[in-house]
């Protein structure tokens, strides 16, 4: 047996190839994903809050393990265990945006519009990983703690772990970019 012939079937085994894309994600798409990401998300982050967010969200997607046992919530005593990854699908619709991302702003729009009602997308999902790289990059954004502190504008920081000292006091403002 030749070397290449194994390797060949090693890498048609099912979930390898799943494996890959999501170890490489998101590859040739990044400045898609950056492109999408300074159309969704609110532009009081700038360029490079954006890219923070898209460069999050990639870590995410690389960190996905599909069968993962999720949270099943008090009283629930059925698992849930987490989907197949999203990568593979995340790169295709990232490909498909791929040229329309290249117009002016109104066209960039657009097209995320159009592929959002083009996968009946009508609300923003609970968790990313379900439906649309466009609508999940929001989902993954917006149910987070930076999301919160931003739309209050002090630093809350929902979802991290303080100690008690100092609850007595209001949240801080945010600071102010220099």
């Amino acid at each position: 047996m030749h070397r290449r012939t194994l390797l060949g079937w090693i890498a048609a085994l099912p979930g390898l190839q799943s494996w890959a894309q999501t170890a490489g994600f998101p590859g040739e798409e990044q400045d898609v994903l950056r492109a999408l990401a300074a159309i969704v998300l609110p532009s009081e982050l700038g360029r490079d809050g954006a890219d923070r967010v898209a460069a999050d969200f990639g870590r995410w997607v690389r960190e996905y393990r599909a069968g993962a046992e999720m949270d099943h919530g008090y009283g629930i005593t059925r698992i849930r265990r987490k989907g197949p990854s999203p990568a593979p699908a995340y790169l295709q619709q990232l490909a498909e945006l791929r040229p329309a991302l290249n117009g002016d702003p109104a066209s960039r729009r657009d097209a995320v519009l159009a592929a959002l009602d083009q996968a009946k997308i009508t609300e923003l999902p609970r968790t990313p990983g379900s439906q649309h790289v466009a609508a999940d990059l929001m989902a993954f954004y917006f149910r987070s703690s930076d999301a919160n502190d931003l739309c209050y504008r002090a630093a809350i920081g929902r979802d991290r772990c303080r100690g008690l000292e100092g609850s007595d006091n209001p949240p801080p403002p945010l600071k102010e970019k220099a």
